[in-house]
């Protein structure tokens, strides 16, 4: 990865981490995950807010694969072992529904958001690992 490249995820992780959780929030006051990504690629010249919608708060109960469904319609699939960075990834969080999202910010970690948290970046441990649902490749 060129060095530009690395300084400007370096700048916009630091730019939005520790953003608080807003259910359907699309601004630095507050995220959801999918604004997280719609806002992270932004950042890249990449726009997905076409993939914008507003959620219920029980929306995977009422149509389990609407996210998983939005998802699939950006990018082209990515395998675990070929994850690079900047690739989109998601993950069944509720047994057989994809309800979370982030974005590799390097070939171990991403960033995203979870419900009573603000924006951080994980690690892929055993818990993400297990989670994990599948990736796209944006860039």
């Amino acid at each position: 990865m060129d060095r530009n490249r690395e300084e400007k995820i370096k700048e916009v992780v630091s730019k939005y981490r520790n953003i608080p959780y807003k259910h359907n929030g699309r601004s630095l006051r507050g995220l959801d995950c999918l604004g997280l990504i719609i806002f992270f690629y932004k950042e890249f010249g990449i726009d997905i807010s076409y993939k914008d919608r507003k959620y219920s708060k029980q929306w995977y109960k009422e149509d389990s694969g609407v996210y998983l469904r939005e998802l699939l319609k950006v990018g082209s699939a990515v395998e675990f072992d070929n994850l690079q960075t900047l690739d989109l990834v998601y993950f069944e969080l509720l047994p057989d529904v994809v309800t979370h999202s982030g974005v590799m910010v390097n070939e171990h970690q991403f960033i995203h958001i979870l419900q009573k948290r603000n924006v951080e970046v994980s690690s892929f441990n055993r818990f993400w690992r297990k989670k994990f649902a599948g990736a796209r490749r944006l860039i």
